[in-house]
């Protein structure tokens, strides 16, 4: 293993020069070792220990471009396959070759696709420090975030969201001992945290109200306005159906808010001419995504309540009011709400007679 670790710290920039940063496959011996002999090792290392089906393991130097920060990864399947989700070992190279970490790490990607880049990187770390409360911390590791010296948004994410590494300098390259003993340290942890979580790393992914708001309506403001739609956007219904987060209540996906506050044009959908300061996301008029049937009801439907459908944009005083005013002011304008979007809602199979839709907003007051 440490000739094969030697052989990406020597040869990979040279090679990533000759190929003027095109990812093409030449026979280089950094590309050997990174796309057949390390992942092979790895896998006669899981076959020895009888968990070699458990596992994936895959090489890359990047598709297309070469990449700033290769890498050979670890995937319990019955977590992720790829390292776009979900949470897994990786082999991570350095952008200048001068160190390499064998890291537990997390996939951004799709935390990114949700949200927004800036908001899954801090996102990330905060899951990365949490994760570590579960687990047995190796005095030699790093704890949190690493430095791959990434001038790419990839390896800024791999950097973030890593949970516990081993570093290994360039003149420094662990033995195949060595090696061998941190991976087996990770597949422990690994272990450990598939034990709590199963494949859902993401119950540690606790976003605020207004967290949610703000990238919502960041989101809205990129958005083509003849683009939004009246449907729900692609992976929307997928994203927000009955997903639990733990015990912070079920996933609500910005995307979904965002094109409903876009197809009200930044409004507030119980009266347009309500005044509301601008945001800074893009200098739109603020406001607020509400699901009029609330999401923490989800659990009384069999579809999901997070689609465009159930969800009206609303000025900050007007959201406020229909959580927490009094049974009177609300119950006029919610039966108003409930009719202009009913058809809306049977489209999408979910169905509710107004005592049952007056009664998720409090006591019995409501429905005298």
């Amino acid at each position: 293993m440490l000739n094969l670790l030697q052989d990406v710290v020597d040869n990979f920039l040279q090679t990533k020069a000759t190929l003027l940063g095109r990812a093409n496959v030449i026979g280089a011996p950094d590309q050997i070792a990174l796309l057949e002999a390390i992942p092979a090792r790895i896998e006669q290392h899981l076959a020895a220990r009888g968990i070699a089906h458990l596992y994936k393991v895959k090489g890359s130097i990047g598709n297309g471009n070469i990449a700033r920060v290769p890498w050979v990864s670890i995937f319990r399947t019955s977590i992720t396959k790829n390292a776009e989700n979900g949470y897994y070992i990786v082999l991570l190279f350095s952008e200048d070759m001068s160190s390499c970490f064998l890291s537990l790490n997390q996939g951004i990607t799709a935390v990114q696709k949700m949200y927004t880049r800036t908001f899954a990187l801090r996102k990330m770390q905060e899951v990365a420090s949490a994760a570590l409360k579960y687990l047995e911390i190796y005095p030699e590791t790093v704890q949190g975030k690493i430095d791959l010296k990434s001038t790419g948004d990839l390896g800024r994410g791999y950097e973030a969201a890593a949970i516990e590494s081993f570093q290994y300098y360039a003149q420094e390259l662990p033995s195949e001992k060595q090696f061998f003993e941190n991976l087996d340290f990770l597949l422990n942890e690994y272990s450990l945290l598939e034990n709590i979580f199963k494949a859902d790393l993401y119950s540690l992914l606790d976003v605020s109200e207004e967290e949610f708001q703000q990238v919502a309506l960041e989101k809205a403001a990129m958005l083509i306005p003849e683009k939004a739609l009246d449907g729900d956007p692609p992976g929307g219904v997928a994203l927000g159906n009955a997903s639990v987060l733990g015990t912070k209540g079920f996933v609500r996906s910005p995307i979904v808010s965002a094109t409903a506050i876009r197809n009200a044009n930044f409004s507030c959908e119980i009266d347009e001419s309500h005044w509301t300061f601008v945001s800074k996301a893009k200098k739109q008029k603020y406001v607020e995504a509400h699901h009029l049937i609330p999401i923490c009801h989800q659990n009384k439907f069999e579809f999901s309540l997070d689609v465009v459908a159930n969800i009206i944009s609303l000025c900050a005083t007007c959201h406020r009011m229909l959580h927490f005013g009094v049974a009177e002011e609300k119950r006029t304008l919610l039966k108003s709400l409930l009719k202009k979007r009913r058809d809306g809602l049977r489209s999408r199979s979910i169905n509710v007679k107004d005592e049952a839709f007056l009664a998720f907003y409090g006591n019995s007051e409501i429905l005298e």
